[in-house]
């Protein structure tokens, strides 16, 4: 594909970098007019823009190094131990980003005063909104690529970074598809819920994203840690997976009084109530009379 898109003079833009950008502002400006609808108070983010972000880049440098040790301390030199720090290697993990971001929040929030549950929950529908462009910036870029296919749609990546020559799945256009489709409903369901549920969105967000990221790992070709010949990230989206489905089921049946005015069991019956019925089954006596009462044909 395109890794880098321009190169004039010492200035290289490489495509990963530029849209992770663009996926950060465009996630930064969704974040805003989510938190003036929900009245939620700027300046507890904007105070606190860099430690956010060095939070999150710390952390999923962190996990990257710790699942990629052999890239780094193959030898025990200076020079190895050195290249840690060299973030801009593009060596950084998806799942590292989300818990340092996460954790910043979490501080931040209680620091503040604030509920750190209000906030993840308009943040998730802009992190999705962030992410759909940094998954195109993955396809430009080469990496998080899929297995061989023979579908009409597979791509061929000319990288020395993909190992296959075939047409692969195009992995990340299916996750840009469907943050894009998350963020769009978590955004209806923020809007339907109206502050009700505190932490129903992220609960939502964390078993629906894990779901559709567990059977996406399936067609994922790249190389990474594997735990029993099993991919680290497919453990991590069932983890994740089974942790959202244990807290909808938890707040659902009201334990540990996570909703008390039971909005959520009202909310799914509403729901319900709206998807039509399939014609019941009619008594066989009845169906007898009204054929009876056809006209006879010759």
């Amino acid at each position: 594909m395109y890794p880098i898109l321009l190169e004039f003079g010492f200035i290289t833009i490489f495509a990963l970098w530029l849209f992770i950008a663009i996926g950060f502002t465009v996630a930064s400006y969704v974040f805003i007019q989510l938190a003036k609808r929900n009245r939620i108070k700027l300046n507890i983010l904007a105070d606190n823009t860099f430690f956010l972000f060095f939070s999150a880049l710390i952390v999923s440098r962190i996990f990257f190094v710790i699942f990629n040790y052999d890239l780094f301390f193959y030898q025990f030199e200076l020079k190895n131990f050195l290249n840690v720090f060299a973030v801009w290697d593009k060596g950084l993990s998806f799942w590292g980003a989300i818990i340092g971001w996460m954790g910043g929040i979490f501080y931040i929030a209680r620091k503040r005063g604030e509920s750190p549950l209000r906030l993840i929950d308009i943040m998730v529908p802009a992190i999705l909104c962030g992410m759909v462009f940094g998954d195109i910036g993955a396809l430009l870029d080469g990496v998080n690529y899929g297995t061989p296919t023979n579908l009409p749609w597979g791509v061929v990546f000319r990288s020395a970074n993909v190992k296959y020559i075939t047409p692969i799945h195009p992995t990340q256009l299916y996750g840009a598809v469907y943050a894009a489709g998350l963020a769009v409903g978590l955004y209806f369901l923020l809007k339907k819920l109206r502050d009700r549920l505190p932490g129903f969105v992220s609960e939502v967000a964390l078993f629906s994203f894990c779901f559709l990221r567990f059977f996406e790992e399936f067609i994922r070709g790249d190389e990474t840690l594997e735990i029993f010949t099993m991919r680290f990230p497919l453990l991590a989206a069932f983890a994740g997976m089974a942790v959202g489905a244990y807290l909808i089921y938890r707040r659902y049946t009201n334990r540990a009084g996570g909703d008390p005015e039971r909005v959520l069991k009202t909310f799914v019956a509403q729901v319900l109530s709206k998807i039509p019925k399939s014609s019941k089954t009619q008594d066989p006596a009845e169906m007898s009379a009204k054929m009876n009462c056809l006209p006879n044909r010759v």
